[in-house]
């Protein structure tokens, strides 16, 4: 005997009008994450035209530009935010 046999009958037709919210939601959520990946790429790839200088204003180098963008799939964002936190950046070691 299962559990849905023992539910009462409106329990159980319930069921599956919250597992397709949940796998819209999932679906929705999936989507949203790899628009606004796309959109941070596209934006993270303009900086490319950027020169040097305008990058030092902004705490990046041109080679923390093509590192993020190295990763397909990847928000480039993240390891740009990442670039610019390093303590230890711009210092020179002897």
């Amino acid at each position: 005997m299962s559990i849905c046999e023992d539910a009462p009958a409106s329990a159980v037709a319930g069921r599956s009008a919250f597992l397709t919210k949940f796998r819209v939601t999932t679906l929705t959520g999936g989507l949203a994450a790899w628009l606004a990946t796309w959109r941070n790429r596209r934006m993270v790839a303009s900086m490319r035209d950027f020169d040097d200088a305008q990058l030092a204003d902004i705490g990046l180098s041109r080679h923390d530009v093509e590192t993020a963008l190295s990763n397909p799939g990847v928000d480039p964002t993240l390891h740009l935010i990442r670039a610019r936190q390093n303590p230890l950046r711009g210092v020179r070691h002897r």
